[in-house]
């Protein structure tokens, strides 16, 4: 069934695409475009061969200028027959561009993210090609916002359209002007859940490219590479782009959201704290208004405070931020529930530069690789791998606490073990009477890193490790680990011929 409707589709493609070309190649078959808008009414669910037959036909139409129409201050309106038809095929093309929107909350996905791409593309030609004769540097900001509207205002997540709007918003133009029109969409009062959603990831994707503040990193970024543009010509002057106006207009953004009850669903206030913490916390201009939303935030507990805690982190560091108990807070974040949730390797790396102070007490420091330890138990082999680690950076750090290496891990010492687990204070769990006993009973673990994990432990944790989530670098370097050679063929070739019995050498013959 599958195969038919493929087959269909590729026949309906080629009957549209002969008829845009006898559109593109005489004016008598002008009724050519009127049956192929027709279609968009006509069709349910499949509109990608639509989508793509008018793109084709209203690029090429953008590039030959055929949709520009003077307009001079004082003079009648021209009704010639070629003033006509130019009005004609511009009301094409606005019914054109409706339609190509329509579609991007209609249809199956593919229809609806080619309905989106259709419309960058549009847009993109128009900003090459204007409507209206221009002399410097010209960008659809209504189309873009019409776009922008779409995406927001569907009842529905946007989130498969908007992941492809990435594709596009890496463009220094788009990303600009796009911060622009979406700080002007942001004022609204009371917004539904869909709309925030959809406005956050919206804005993530345009803060996906760095702006960078740096004026000499900037210019020597500029003198290494040119900004690429999307409606960028050879005649036209080059976009100025600024760095600044993105940060005001982030900053604006930031600032309508933060109106909204962007906490009262936990998706949206993961959405808000993974936004704040990655993309907009070097960009605000106040970043310590921030607090309260972080600080509740990080009360909240789960992935939630997880979140949060990055944030804390650079608030404290880098804007003189004082929390009251915020290693107490660190410390009931260790749970056994910490392995469910997605952000725990961001978990154990915030944990590693939070203690890297030499300066901390001993016996906040003990509690810490005491409680790692015993998580370290309940662990998969990945995870109580990265927690022995940390637990191994902080006996490096704390020569000191070297006197909790456990040479026995014999049951009399398992039960005496003073240690409270269920104990929320750090500082009263009673670590330092305790010993790393776990350590000595996972250096016999299956799991060879795990095991070697424990031995680092046990010997002191000489040299530190590092604790960083880890990058798409990580898979490369594995696959070389596990696959040396790739065979291509079961029978090694000699030389230029064909193996022995292969059954093509009985009817050809390889010439040199």
């Amino acid at each position: 069934m599958a195969a038919v409707q493929q087959n269909l589709s590729k026949m309906i493609s080629a009957q549209l695409r002969n008829k845009a070309n006898e559109f593109l190649s005489s004016r008598k078959h002008a009724n050519n475009l009127a049956d192929i808008l027709q279609l968009f009414e006509t069709e349910t669910d499949n509109y990608t061969p639509v989508l793509l037959t008018v793109e084709l036909l209203f690029t090429e139409l953008l590039k030959r200028g055929d949709l520009v129409q003077e307009i001079i201050p004082l003079k009648p309106v021209d009704h010639s027959p070629e003033a006509e038809y130019k009005r004609w095929l511009n009301e094409c093309y606005e019914a054109a561009l409706t339609r190509t929107l329509e579609c991007i909350c209609r249809g199956k996905t593919n229809s609806r993210l080619q309905a989106l791409v259709t419309a960058c593309k549009l847009m993109q030609a128009e900003g090459k090609y204007p409507l209206e004769p221009t002399t410097g540097y010209y960008f659809p900001t209504v189309r873009l916002k019409n776009i922008f509207t779409v995406l927001l205002d569907s009842e529905t997540s946007m989130s498969a359209p908007i992941a492809r709007f990435q594709e596009f918003s890496d463009y220094k133009d788009v990303q600009q002007y796009g911060l622009k029109v979406l700080s002007a969409l942001a004022l609204r009062k009371s917004p539904s859940s869909i709309f925030m959603q959809n406005y956050l990831e919206l804005l993530d994707k345009l803060l996906a490219s760095e702006i960078s503040l740096d004026i000499k990193a900037k210019k020597k970024r500029d003198e290494e590479k040119e900004d690429k543009l999307l409606c960028s010509t050879e005649n036209k002057p080059k976009f100025p782009y600024n760095a600044s106006i993105c940060r005001r207009y982030a900053n604006r953004c930031w600032s309508c959201a933060c109106q909204w009850p962007l906490c009262e669903e936990p998706k949206s206030h993961r959405r808000a704290l993974l936004l704040l913490v990655e993309r907009l916390m070097p960009l605000l201009q106040k970043p310590h208004l921030t607090t309260d939303m972080l600080c509740d935030s990080l009360d909240a507990g789960g992935p939630i405070s997880m979140l949060a805690l990055q944030g804390v982190l650079d608030l404290v560091r880098l804007h003189n931020i004082d929390y009251p108990d915020i290693y107490d807070r660190l410390y009931a974040l260790f749970e056994p529930e910490m392995f469910a949730t997605r952000y725990k390797k961001r978990l154990i790396h915030l944990a590693d530069i939070f203690l890297s102070s030499t300066h901390l007490p001993e016996a906040l420091v003990a509690a810490f690789a005491k409680r790692l330890s015993r998580l370290a138990l309940l662990a998969s082999p990945e995870d109580a791998e990265s927690l022995l680690h940390l637990v191994g950076n902080l006996l490096s750090r704390h020569p000191a606490l070297k006197r909790m290496i456990c040479c026995d891990d014999s049951p009399a010492i398992m039960s005496n073990d003073p240690y409270i687990m269920e104990e929320s204070c750090a500082t009263r769990s009673r670590a330092l009477g305790s010993s790393l006993w776990e350590a000595r009973a996972l250096r016999r673990h299956w799991a060879a890193g795990v095991g070697a994990a424990a031995a680092r432990v046990l010997a002191g944790g000489h040299a530190p490790a590092s604790l960083a989530p880890p990058t798409d670098m990580m898979f490369d370097a594995e696959l070389k680990k596990r696959f040396k050679t790739i065979e291509v063929n079961f029978i090694r070739p000699q030389g230029m011929s064909m193996g022995s019995g292969e059954r093509l050498l009985e009817y050809w013959e390889l010439m040199a």
